[in-house]
């Protein structure tokens, strides 16, 4: 086990370096290395042989592997969709459907009822928030507010769908039942919902978004592809993947084939294009609006991600956090006092191990006998999933906020101070623990 100075210097090391590198534009894998180097180095100083130490970073990283490939898809169904056409023609044809005044909203309610669906943040913003973010592209929309309203939204999924691989994972790490996990977050969920709705409500009103002549007919963007109902083919089957439970991996790879199918047939996209397409992005002269990101432009992220998951093995293996869940919750009676400790507890990991289910499951596994002697632990799931849950979106170097922000190509600190749901959890969180002490300091002896 690590002392706390060590951990609290290879946290510092490796937050710190991730700070710099996103100061000074420089390699997020480069950033966080002298974290991971100096947590090696500590391990190995405690007594911990080098192939422990190498076994522990590959079991971590290894269970990165499915937040890899999303990565590496995503870099691949962005230039496919947008070659191919289909991006184009469902910005065109959502133009012509939805009414710009109250963009935001929409966005928000639609991603959120998607999440709730499928259970899956990148599978909603994948399907939805590509084209969704595109429109708001044309309609003069601030990216940052339309991406934190379908962050937002899919982030409801992502916490309350009974689908959610995070919400699942709260319920056995907190030891309760998903039904009665439910009935403790529903007063948070439907607050936090009404918070949204009204915040992106209040920028509709302000914002004044509408639509011109030239706004409905893209441009050239419109007029450099061919135009058709089948270019919708891959998004619904992705969607229809997804509903059937299919893996994202398998999803993805079926959308992204379609899309190569659909783009060669009908644009006229060479093989060599197709290439040079998918690994630079897409880009044609003229077009910058459509732009973006290409498997190459993941690499970074890729090896980021995978020495995260490997800090993250090797810190569970080291079991330093695990000795302090007791000073950690304290030995206050107060429900509030401990809630707000958690979620310190919770946002502390999320920033160290760069991972959502980490802070999940250390949040509910480690604290939970802690917190049973004095609460109920459907209060701790509540908990949980208000805080450690859904600061994953929050931490620009988190894998899910990466994902997030690389999908919607718009960075995470941009977006998160319109992601209305993400930060309004923890404080409705902390008013409902509070309104409960208060609740139980007029009940009777």
């Amino acid at each position: 086990m690590l002392t706390p100075y060590q951990f609290l210097g290879a946290s510092a090391a490796a937050i710190g370096g991730l700070a710099l590198a996103y100061i000074f534009d420089f390699s997020l894998a480069a950033g966080f290395s002298a974290g991971l180097l100096m947590l090696v180095y500590f391990a190995w100083k405690q007594g911990a042989r080098l192939a422990q130490i190498r076994q522990y970073m590959a079991s971590g990283a290894g269970q990165t592997k499915e937040v890899i490939w999303i990565l590496i898809l995503v870099g691949l169904i962005i230039p496919a969709w947008t070659a191919s056409g289909t991006i184009t023609y469902m910005v065109k044809t959502g133009l012509c459907l939805m009414d710009p005044t109250y963009f935001l909203v929409y966005s928000f309610v639609f991603s959120a009822i998607v999440s709730m669906i499928l259970g899956t943040s990148t599978g909603t913003l994948s399907a939805l928030g590509i084209p969704l973010i595109g429109m708001a592209a044309y309609l003069h929309i601030p990216l940052p507010m339309a991406a934190g309203a379908l962050v937002s939204g899919a982030f409801v999924g992502d916490r309350t769908s009974p689908f959610s691989s995070a919400r699942q994972l709260t319920a056995s790490s907190t030891g309760v039942p998903m039904r009665r996990q439910g009935h403790a977050i529903l007063p948070t969920t439907l607050a936090a919902l009404t918070v949204s709705v009204l915040f992106y409500l209040t920028l509709d009103l302000n914002g004044n978004w509408g639509i011109s002549a030239d706004t409905l007919n893209l441009g050239a963007d419109a007029a450099f592809f061919r135009t058709s109902p089948i270019l919708l083919i891959p998004p619904a089957l992705l969607l229809l993947a997804m509903l059937i439970r299919l893996k994202t991996r398998t999803a993805f790879f079926i959308a992204i084939g379609a899309a190569l199918i659909i783009g060669t047939i009908l644009q006229g996209v060479a093989p060599a294009q197709w290439a040079r397409d998918l690994w630079y992005g897409f880009e044609r002269p003229g077009l910058a609006a459509l732009h973006g990101k290409g498997v190459s432009d993941m690499l970074d992220l890729i090896l980021l991600i995978a020495m995260a998951g490997a800090f993250s093995g090797l810190l569970e293996y080291t079991g330093t956090t695990q000795p302090y869940a007791r000073r950690m919750i304290g030995h206050s009676p107060s429900l509030a006092a401990s809630t707000w400790r958690v979620a310190l507890f919770g946002l502390g990991i999320a920033l160290v191990s760069c991972t959502q289910t980490l802070p999940i499951m250390m949040s509910g596994r480690t604290l939970l006998p802690v917190w049973s002697e004095r609460f109920p632990k459907e209060q701790l799931a509540r908990v949980v999933a208000d805080t450690g849950l859904v600061f994953a979106a929050m931490i620009p170097w988190n894998m899910l906020a990466v994902l997030c922000s690389t999908i919607l190509n718009v960075p995470t600190e941009q977006y998160v101070p319109y992601a209305a749901f993400l930060w309004s959890m923890p404080v409705l969180t902390f008013a409902l623990s509070m309104a409960q002490n208060k609740k139980r300091s007029h009940l009777p002896a």
